[in-house]
């Protein structure tokens, strides 16, 4: 008589072998259908709206803090990022890490809204940073100018497939760097 285990294997083996020729034969690129150009084209149309959208927001409602923030990295972009790798990168793993207890969800699940409300910030800052930087408006006061240009010099790598939105979160960093490192100081003091 056969055991058991032989036969749940063999069940499991020509499963995995009726079903290979199923997922080999569907289409790598499935769905859209849409060309490369098209797909850029709407890459860099929705991640201008977006950063407009954070960099305006910035400009807008807070622009002493934003200039602030922009002068703060124009003066010593190391250590924004420095920051923004903690912030961005550290911070979050220990969380994670940090959620694995019980008593840690406590901490964790705040921690994490905390951490992407200063990622809109971040982004926002970062937006209206560079536009203050290519739009030559470097020391004055931030505007909506600013942040449609930086929109839009965010927009041009985040449209490029792949390394595009890897590039773009790194310029981030920038951003989410002075931002952090405030909310650290403020809470410190």
């Amino acid at each position: 008589m056969p055991s058991k285990r032989t036969l749940a294997g063999l069940g499991s083996l020509a499963a995995v072998v009726g079903f290979s020729g199923v997922a080999a034969a569907q289409s790598p690129t499935a769905g859209t259908g849409l060309g490369l150009p098209v797909r850029m084209g709407i890459r860099f149309g929705v991640a201008a709206v977006i950063y407009l959208v954070l960099g305006g927001a910035c400009a807008a409602l807070g622009p002493e803090y934003t200039t602030n923030r922009v002068r703060e990295i124009q003066d010593d972009p190391g250590s924004a990022f420095g920051w923004g790798f903690v912030v961005g990168l550290l911070v979050p793993v220990g969380l994670v890490l940090l959620a694995i207890t019980i008593i840690g969800l406590i901490v964790t699940i705040p921690g994490l809204l905390l951490l992407a409300v200063l990622q809109f910030i971040g982004f926002g800052v970062t937006a209206v940073w560079l536009g203050n930087t290519v739009a030559g408006t470097r020391g004055e006061s931030v505007g909506a100018k600013d942040a449609v240009v930086g929109a839009i010099v965010l927009a041009i790598p985040f449209a490029i497939p792949l390394i595009g939105q890897l590039l773009v979160n790194l310029v981030g960093w920038f951003g989410l760097g002075v931002v952090g490192r405030n909310v650290y100081e403020n809470w410190k003091d």
